[in-house]
């Protein structure tokens, strides 16, 4: 039965038409993976920004890679509009040359293709400098650079082909418009120069992604280091808080703006969200309950960072009921109070004394004459202040810090 088959297959090969139908199939199947295998570096980007943060953050030899490399709470509205714009190019670019491809109109030389060889990579740069802007920890900031460096390899292979396929006609295009961005001919002349002569491929390749992984990776520690070391003010809504069972003595309290900047951009909303969060502080009994014991109010400050909860994008408006935030209360004391202008003195003479985390504080609550917290007041394995968790409690200090 075998042999028959064989020999009837032997006798009638594949038709024309068969193959052809096979080879259109193949065409098929790779032009609709081509967009996946453009977008994986971008994927693997997305991925390192989220990889194992609560892990990282846990360590003290990778805590820095969860910090913030710049303003995120500020430039973050930045960021949205490069999201946008790079999503928007790369649609264009999509359409453009899937297009000429489909009508087999040869080079695409015209609209976006007309100044930029490259528009689809150049859009998920900007994309992923958006998240960047947005969300941009150290580790995301390695990954960007590492992105960029996969894709420029992509480019010079796709640059390839289309010298093969085209010939002259691409030389002069490519004469004729950017890879990316202007300038960008001179920077790779230079980089090229420092190649050693006689390389092989494969470790020109290994040495420039352990180049690039070296500048990502000291450049992004360098700004988290300078900003610190320059930072002077302190975003914060300032207020004293009653000390229990002291009458009229009181604390200085700083309320630190970073997420609300996220939460409510626009500052008339963004004043109720810190107004909401101030006004839930001082009502609550639990967090009352939870800072009993804090010493003179002549040298002591509590240093509140408000945290995301559960729809807590909505907290800032009054009528919401769902909306929670979480809270880390550091209890400060330091000879040097904090005026607005002194951050560093400040920081530089502190001890901390105690870290309070209070969960699910809803405004919703409080309007409904409940404590504002529904969920717990503690200060978990900080409480009271072992020295072995003194450097943890001020990483993630400096972590809070980072975004602003």
């Amino acid at each position: 039965m075998a042999d028959d088959l064989r020999k009837n297959s032997a006798d009638h090969p594949p038709s024309p038409k068969g193959t052809g139908s096979v080879i259109l199939r193949a065409l098929a199947f790779f032009v609709i993976l081509e967009p996946v295998w453009m977008l994986l570096p971008f994927a693997g980007f997305l991925y390192g920004s989220v990889m194992h943060i609560a892990t990282l953050s846990a360590n003290p030899w990778t805590a820095r890679l969860v910090h913030f490399v710049l303003p995120v709470h500020t430039l973050f509205p930045l960021g949205l509009i490069l999201i946008v714009a790079g999503f928007v190019i790369f649609l264009i670019g999509a359409f453009q040359i899937y297009a000429g491809k489909i009508a087999g109109s040869g080079l695409v030389r015209t609209g976006i293709y007309r100044k930029f060889r490259h528009p689809q990579y150049l859009a998920l740069a900007l994309f992923g400098l958006g998240i960047i802007l947005t969300w941009g920890r150290l580790l995301t900031f390695i990954a960007y650079f590492i992105m960029l460096w996969l894709y420029y390899l992509l480019a010079g292979n796709e640059e390839r082909r289309c010298r093969e396929l085209f010939g002259a006609e691409y030389d002069a295009y490519r004469d004729q418009t950017y890879f990316l961005l202007p300038g960008e001919k001179e920077a790779a002349a230079k980089l090229a120069g420092l190649k050693p002569a006689g390389l092989p491929a494969w470790a020109g390749i290994a040495l420039s992604f352990c180049l690039v992984l070296t500048m990502a990776t000291v450049t992004g520690l360098l700004i988290l280091e300078l900003r610190s070391a320059f930072r002077t003010t302190l975003p914060a809504v300032t207020a004293a808080y009653p000390l229990p069972g002291r009458g009229a003595d009181a604390v200085p309290l700083l309320l630190v703006k970073g997420p609300a900047l996220q939460a409510a951009p626009v500052e008339r909303v963004r004043n109720v969200f810190l107004e909401n969060c101030l006004e839930m502080v001082l009502a609550s009994e639990k967090v009352r309950d939870g800072l009993a014991g804090i010493g003179p109010s002549g040298n002591s400050t509590l240093l509140i960072f408000p945290t995301p909860g559960r729809n807590w994008y909505s907290a800032a408006h009054r009528d919401s009921r769902r909306a929670e935030v979480d809270l880390f209360i550091f209890w400060i004391k330091s000879p040097v109070p904090y005026r607005g202008d002194n951050f560093r003195q400040f920081r530089r003479s502190w001890q901390i004394s105690r870290l309070l985390r209070v969960e699910n504080m809803s405004y919703g609550r409080l309007r409904a004459g409940l404590d504002p917290v529904a969920g717990r007041v503690g200060a978990e394995r900080f409480m009271p202040r072992p020295e072995r968790f003194i450097p943890r409690m001020e990483e993630r200090i400096d972590f809070f810090l980072s975004g602003l």
